[in-house]
């Protein structure tokens, strides 16, 4: 009348088998559950420890932050400063250029952070094989800074570009048509030639941009006529010729930047410089030409040309940029 052992189910209140091979089940479901859990909190554990806002240790130490390629978005770049003006543990910042120059805007926005940084905690710069145009215009926001003798600097200036892709329409047999409110709208565009008022307009803007761009460098790194004179021109300059004209502070990498930070901002020696890297997003064209360029085994100047080229018919606005012609 009464259940025997025999009989008793699995349930939730009493755990019991009908045989060995329910509890060999049982066992390893079990075992893959904590497996699986095991799995989960290392993964977890690697994410939060791989995340550059917490890969920063929580002893006194000095922050080594890279800026490198075109710089088309500044947003990242801004978070990440901000991050590291917030944390009182990091008591200096070393940026590491290797940048051509970008966009305008981009370089102003990260020129404004850096000189905001520089009322809290030292910052200075450290300039890699080039750190020209927009890469040279934020540089002048730090408190120091430093090139190799053969860095590439330098090529102060503002330029607008445009293509025009209505002859190759052309071929492909498309017309362009457009109704607009005013005939400066959208101008210059791809589409036919640039009237004289048009060309005009344009050149007022960079020339206006390029003045603010001059009397920037002229303000922060206390030069003379004879100096703008050179540099307005847009030429570049060997790491050399720009401790000559003053356009940089020393020559040396991030050991001399460390060694200035101690002498002058009272930074110890004894801190580590740890390195904080900065998540960066591919431009889709710029990945798209290099699978090509890359699939096909296309390594000449040209096809370098043609992805930094493509890059920049991306990018909307003022560019301050400079690139290797050959």
């Amino acid at each position: 009348m009464g259940d025997s052992s025999g009989d008793l189910k699995p349930s939730s209140d009493n755990m019991a088998f009908n045989n060995s091979a329910e509890i060999k089940w049982y066992r390893k479901k079990l075992f893959l559950w904590r497996l699986f859990s095991f799995a989960l909190v290392i993964s977890l554990l690697y994410i939060f420890f791989n995340n550059p806002n917490t890969n920063i240790s929580l002893k006194p130490h000095i922050a080594n932050y890279s800026i490198t390629g075109l710089l088309v978005e500044s947003d990242q770049i801004l978070e990440d400063l901000e991050y590291l003006e917030s944390e009182d543990n990091v008591k200096a910042i070393i940026i590491t250029v290797d940048s051509p120059g970008g966009t305008t805007v981009s370089a102003e926005e990260i020129f404004l952070k850096i000189r905001s940084i520089s009322t809290t905690k030292p910052i200075v710069v450290v300039m890699k094989n080039i750190a020209t145009s927009g890469a040279y215009l934020f540089s002048i926001g730090a408190d120091r800074i430093f090139a190799r003798e053969n860095t590439i600097t330098g090529s102060v200036g503002v330029l607008l570009q445009w293509a025009r892709v209505d002859q190759g329409l052309e071929k492909l047999g498309v017309e362009m048509k457009e109704v607009k409110s005013g005939k400066l709208k959208a101008e210059p565009d791809f589409f036919g030639e640039t009237d004289e008022k048009a060309i005009a307009l344009t050149q007022k803007i960079v020339d206006e941009t390029f003045l603010w761009f001059l009397d920037l460098v002229k303000e922060r790194r206390k030069i003379g006529d004879s100096v703008i004179s050179q540099v307005s021109d847009g030429r570049i300059f060997t790491g050399r010729q720009a401790l000559e004209l003053n356009l940089i502070d020393e020559i040396g990498g991030n050991q001399e930047a460390k060694f200035w930070l101690n002498e002058n901002k009272d930074i110890s020696t004894e801190l580590e410089v740890l390195i904080y890297d900065q998540n960066k997003s591919t431009n889709f064209i710029e990945l798209s030409v290099a699978k090509i360029m890359d699939y096909f085994n296309i390594t000449s100047s040209y096809g370098d040309r043609l992805k930094t080229n493509l890059s920049l018919i991306s990018i909307d606005g003022l560019l301050s940029i400079w690139h290797h012609p050959s």
